[in-house]
């Protein structure tokens, strides 16, 4: 019940015939429900009235990282306040997860929620510290970011065909790193390798950033990259570039095809972005802040930026619809996970 119809609802019993200690006591429990329902009105009113912190849960230097900060650059513009970003690594996104599903529920404290956080952790770890579902409010959406095939530059392959056909001449020579163990990376390779049945080692980082130095470094073979870095470092010779995970291309690689056109129909794989904050947080301020996001994300200002990093803007999302696309997501991913064979650790 809301807190003005509770307001009528007590004023109306407190009013009636009743004895006079039973009326004192609903008298009292009136005057706390007004000032609940004030309370939480002041307080949308003044929020925010200190910085407001985003964790990212990923190292600084990355598609994720660079793609918050602009978040709250603009964030912090409408709010005229300071909105901070905070990497907190680990554990494919979840150590800072569990942080902000600790945090106070007060709207100072966020999540750039992610695949890995919300879809494919609780599909691939047994002992998750948090609930997807239960530990935080969704907010919004605010962009997505598909990925691409890529190898070393001198790798001997010029196009998709030779590179399996290479693999395959080769099984358990070549190598491919990633973001982390349940990372996007590495569940879109593992789905690639299956439908195309080549065998090539996983080599985990702790981010995207230190996984892309080991491939420009030589170390590693190949990699699933946020297709913006894939379009700016194989334009400069840096990489090759093999093809798109989405049904459709990419925005910024008319050139390069999906996977889907090369025969491989099921890869369909790109990372969300979206801001959360813990379950608990009051309807108000979750309102003020599903608002200033939305609204962020959805300006022209934003939305060039994040195509200049090489992401695009998400569709506009309400909370609820937010929350019902963070469950599907799950549910989506973990029948990818489970087709692969891959078991909760």
């Amino acid at each position: 019940m809301s807190p003005s119809r509770l307001s009528g609802y007590l004023r109306h019993i407190a009013s009636s015939r009743t004895p006079a200690s039973l009326a004192r006591a609903l008298g009292a429990a009136l005057s706390l429900a007004l000032g609940v329902s004030v309370c939480s009105s002041a307080l949308a009113q003044t929020y925010p009235e200190r910085p407001i912190k985003i964790v990212v849960p990923w190292p600084a230097g990355g598609i994720t990282d660079s793609a918050g900060r602009i978040m709250a650059q603009r964030l912090a513009e409408r709010f005229g306040t300071a909105v901070v970003v905070e990497n907190r690594a680990g554990a494919a996104g979840t150590i800072g997860a569990e942080a902000v599903a600790r945090a106070q529920p007060d709207g100072y404290t966020l999540l750039l929620a992610s695949a890995e956080t919300h879809a494919i952790a609780p599909n691939l770890r047994a002992r998750l510290p948090y609930d997807p579902n239960k530990d935080f409010a969704a907010i919004a959406p605010f962009a997505i970011n598909p990925f691409a095939l890529v190898s070393r530059p001198d790798f001997p392959a010029r196009d998709l065909r030779e590179l399996i056909a290479s693999i395959k001449a080769q099984p358990g020579k070549f190598t491919y790193s990633s973001a982390g163990l349940g990372s996007t990376s590495q569940i879109a390779m593992e789905t690639l390798k299956g439908l195309a049945g080549i065998d090539v080692l996983h080599v985990p980082f702790q981010g995207q950033a230190p996984a892309m130095t080991s491939l420009l470094g030589g170390q590693t073979d190949l990699q699933m990259l946020p297709a913006g870095s894939a379009q700016t470092m194989g334009a400069s010779g840096k990489i090759k570039v093999f093809a798109v995970t989405t049904h459709a291309r990419f925005f910024n690689m008319p050139d390069v095809p999906a996977l889907k056109e090369l025969g491989y129909e099921a890869m369909n794989f790109a990372n969300f972005f979206g801001l959360v904050a813990p379950a608990g947080v009051s309807q108000s301020v979750l309102q003020r802040l599903e608002r200033e996001v939305s609204a962020v994300a959805q300006a022209a200002d934003t939305q060039a930026a994040l195509r200049k990093l090489g992401v695009d803007s998400y569709p506009a999302m309400s909370a609820s619809e937010f929350q019902r696309f963070l469950e599907d997501e799950r549910h989506r991913w973990g029948g990818v996970i489970r087709s692969l064979g891959l078991k909760p650790e």
